[in-house]
């Protein structure tokens, strides 16, 4: 069993959403949609906080993030915008993400289902740029762009 089987196993019994990775159908020119969506739960919080090293009590002790303005413990922006990346990824063709901009509105809580939205505003030969936003139910919770390369 390689490590990646492995910690899956650990992620679903944990209650992590292990969604299969499906293409996107069409052809990506000004106007292409992307969605996506995913429950973010605390496993995912303590995976991208082991991952990435963002430790931060705001995320992880509900005692030290009540006395914040959020009033408990919040999901990590960059795992909320990392949804983005899930998305962009599903479009025709091989992407890889050449850069990104970001603004976060509204916390994420744990347990709340993160929507991503995107529609492809620009196309020069082989990049593209996106718009997204991202939802919880109908509120934004953070908005920005990428720009992908497709092969």
């Amino acid at each position: 069993m390689t490590m990646l089987e492995e910690l899956k196993g650990i992620y679903c019994k944990k209650g992590g959403e292990l969604k299969p990775f499906e293409k996107f159908e069409g052809e990506v020119r000004k106007g292409y949609r992307i969605e996506y969506e995913k429950k973010l739960n605390e496993i995912d919080v303590a995976f991208f906080g082991l991952a990435s090293g963002d430790l931060n009590p705001v995320h992880f002790d509900e005692d030290f993030a009540s006395k914040t303005k959020f009033g408990g413990k919040v999901v990590h922006g960059m795992l909320t915008t990392s949804l983005v990346s899930a998305a962009v990824a599903r479009m025709p063709g091989t992407i890889v993400l050449l850069e990104q901009g970001f603004r976060y509105v509204s916390p994420v809580r744990i347990g709340d289902t993160v929507r991503v939205e995107g529609v492809v505003t620009e196309v020069v030969k082989n990049r593209c740029k996106v718009d997204v936003k991202c939802f919880v139910d109908d509120k934004v919770v953070a908005e920005g762009w990428v720009r992908v390369l497709i092969w």
